[in-house]
């Protein structure tokens, strides 16, 4: 494999600390891709229809029929509809509902909703569109239908009008696929997921007789044998006794997102990886992509059988340190910069990492990663004029745009944890004066280790204060972690500073033989740790795992409001003595409301504090554990709110059952009340292996956690 990275030098000082504007980024690419050199123009993102709030924006597109409307669908079932506006659509304030089928699409499963869209190829004399959708009316049932635009109104169409094309039974709630889109030949494609639950666990990728875990490909505009499609002559199984003459390529695990090239004719789909890679395919005809005997380009399930014999290997894939689930995106066509042309652009939901793959002149392809954006990135679209967008479930559209700032890299980070300035004393851990401690009411799991943390703020600048949620963090703010062995050495420091563009984040590992010396590790490392058992005088070895900036980035979230501890509810305690906040607002660091008084506010218990109600206990565990990502336009797949201020009844858990698989578990429900061993919530905290929770970071089970929650769920009535 070859590791790319992308160089920038830029940096600042505040207040004395060396805190840096870049990260590094080095995308893992398959072994037929090669280096390049950093290009002269970078890539980025700038926010556009900024007085537009969308939720959970899925698609954009335009229609094509000269009008030049932008068309935005979200996963509940809405399809917006606006004119484009001035060049950054800052006077665009309202749009139009272009279809709402909300009476009709599951939004039970996280990933079911209103998951693709496309027009007609003559939309603008035929009027007709395409939506792919999961049925509440037929449960677990994706749906494609063709629609038609009202007579009346070209900004409405007939919801009355739905013609169902065809229907795919889904097995369970996640792995639905999502992306239809028309070739250049007129045909309509159509991305399945494997059908859900892990492993594929129905042997669907590689099953010629489904069309789970296949890309399909139909000629709408020829009825046949009673169907309102037909296929077509050439299609690859069209002749195979014991295939659906449907698909067209095969062995994928869920192509959330594909396009197609209008120039080079070119298939790109992102399959979503299960437990080690991302991958970026290009989609031939009858090509198998390997799932679930391989994983990208390793081995998976050994003993699966290909339904054909060739593996057709992803042009480019990445690892965990990474991102976690990759949203395909578009070849850049458009116009407007010369530059781009020829390039793919697709990113990460999790991590929000935006990559680009160019095709040289001998056909072979780069991979290189050009913005950490901090964003979800949920999907890609195009306008009429073939110009890039990028979609965030901070409910933004982003248009690709080349920049002069450099790509966010590690390159001018200080190699060594003692040259930023934050330490005072590397051997005796002291930080400088201006670097202020704090502390949390309720901490993070992170395997057992002894936590200390710090913030610097810029001169002159505060700390906003919330009632709940997130504080405001002013920019130039850098936050400090440390994580010690219990009792003996420093394991690692983590930074996380808020620039100008967003979020950065780094991590220092400590020497372990003189302790008095960290270094920077970009892409992460896992390593051994010692700790002495005084009773039998042996040594258990346990792994430690310092996370990447891209992991750090996939709990460091928007919705979650990126910094986590620093909230009313974590520092409302006393620290030193003193109650935390009325101590920070004394030193200027915070202003409080009039009358602020900390008895009144929010606080969270210590999940290990036996006098504390049992059920608050759980809760502040699972917003603070898990509900960053578990929470409304959060990044994780179960459609469940963890926060502490939802109402239990409210959280989707108690009695649930589980809509992304079992995992084993017999009778399962996420909280089963009464029922600890049938609750996958549980499970799923007290164990190591598939389905972990959290899934990243960790590599010790919380014991004290898992006999709170047994504990709680046993007395459930």
């Amino acid at each position: 494999m070859v590791a790319i990275n992308v160089i920038c030098k830029q940096h600042l000082f505040v207040r004395g600390i060396w805190t840096i504007l870049c990260l590094s980024m080095t995308a893992v690419v398959g072994n037929n891709t090669r280096a390049q050199e950093e290009p002269a123009q970078h890539v980025g993102i700038e926010r556009v229809f900024p007085r537009l709030r969308f939720h959970r924006p899925v698609f954009l597109a335009g229609a094509n029929d000269g009008s030049a409307r932008v068309f935005v669908t979200e996963q509940d079932g809405l399809v917006h509809v606006f004119a484009p506006g001035d060049s950054r659509g800052s006077d665009v304030s309202e749009t139009k509902i272009f279809l709402d089928i909300r009476d009709r699409v599951s939004r039970q499963g996280n990933e079911e909703g209103l998951i693709g869209f496309a027009f007609h190829p003559d939309f603008k004399n035929n009027g007709e569109f395409f939506v792919h959708y999961s049925s509440s009316v037929q449960d677990m049932t994706g749906i494609v239908s063709r629609f038609k635009v009202s007579a009346a109104d070209p900004n409405r169409a007939d919801p009355d009008s739905e013609e169902v094309i065809l229907e795919q039974p889904q097995p369970y709630r996640n792995h639905n696929g999502g992306s239809i889109e028309f070739g250049n030949d007129g045909f309509l494609y159509i991305s399945f997921g494997d059908g859900g639950h892990a492993n594929d666990p129905h042997d669907n990728g590689q099953n010629l007789g489904s069309w789970l875990g296949k890309i399909i490909r139909i000629d709408i505009n020829k009825r046949i044998d009673g169907k309102p499609y037909s296929v077509p002559s050439d299609n690859p199984f069209i002749d195979h006794p014991k295939a659906l003459p449907e698909i067209w390529a095969l062995g994928l695990r869920n192509v959330w997102r594909f396009s197609i090239d209008p120039k080079s004719d070119e298939m790109w789909g992102a399959d979503i990886g299960q437990d080690r890679f991302e991958e970026v395919n290009i989609i031939r005809r009858g090509g198998n992509y390997g799932w679930n005997r391989y994983e990208a380009r390793a081995d998976f399930k050994q003993d699966a059988v290909m339904a054909t014999p060739d593996h057709d290997e992803p042009v480019t894939f990445y690892g965990r340190e990474w991102g976690i689930s990759v949203t395909g995106g578009y070849v850049y066509r458009g116009a407007d910069f010369p530059q781009l042309q020829g390039s793919y652009f697709y990113g990460d939901y999790a991590t929000g990492n935006l990559w680009r793959v160019k095709k040289d002149d001998q056909g072979e392809y780069t991979n290189e990663l050009v913005r950490r954006t901090g964003r979800s990135i949920s999907s890609f679209g195009i306008d009429d004029r073939g110009e890039l967008y990028l979609l965030s479930f901070d409910g933004g559209i982003y248009r690709i745009v080349p920049t002069d700032k450099p790509v966010n890299t590690f390159a001018d980070w200080p190699q060594k944890l003692s040259e930023t300035g934050l330490f005072s004393s590397m051997k005796d851990k002291q930080v400088m004066d201006n670097v202020v401690p704090y502390s949390v009411n309720a901490p993070f799991w992170s395997d057992a280790a002894q936590k200390t943390r710090y913030l610097a703020l810029p001169d002159g600048k505060k700390l906003g204060y919330r009632e709940s949620g997130s504080w405001s963090v002013p920019v130039g703010t850098t936050i400090v972690k440390n994580f010690k062995q219990p009792g003996r050495l420093m394991l690692e420091t983590r930074l996380i500073k808020r620039t100008e563009e967003g979020w950065e984040a780094a991590t220092y590992v400590w020497d372990n033989r003189t302790n008095q010396e960290a270094t920077l590790v970009p892409a992460g490392q896992q390593f051994e740790v010692l700790t002495p058992n005084r009773e039998t005088r042996t040594w258990q070895v346990d792994s430690w795992h310092a996370p990447s900036a891209s992991e750090c980035a996939a709990c460091h979230v928007d919705a979650a409001g990126y910094v986590l501890g620093l909230n009313t509810a974590q520092l409302n305690g006393k620290f030193d003595g003193k109650n935390q906040i009325l101590d920070l607002a004394s030193k200027g660091l915070v202003e409080l409301p009039d009358g602020f008084a900390p008895e009144s506010a929010e606080r969270f218990c210590s999940p290990t504090d036996v006098t504390a109600d049992l059920e608050d206990r759980v809760r502040v565990y699972l917003d603070v554990n898990c509900a960053m990502c578990h929470r409304p336009e959060g990044t994780g797949n179960a459609k469940i709110d963890l926060r502490y201020q939802t109402e239990l009844d409210r959280t989707g858990m108690i009695g649930e059952k589980p809509a992304q698989g079992d995992l084993g578990v017999a009778n399962a429900e996420l909280v089963a009340k009464g029922k600890p061993d049938n609750s996958l919530l549980l499970h799923r905290i007290e164990t190591l292996g598939a389905g972990r929770m959290p899934n990243l970071g960790s590599n010790l089970i919380d014991a004290e956690a898992v006999k709170l929650l047994r504990e709680w769920i046993t007395n459930l009535k």
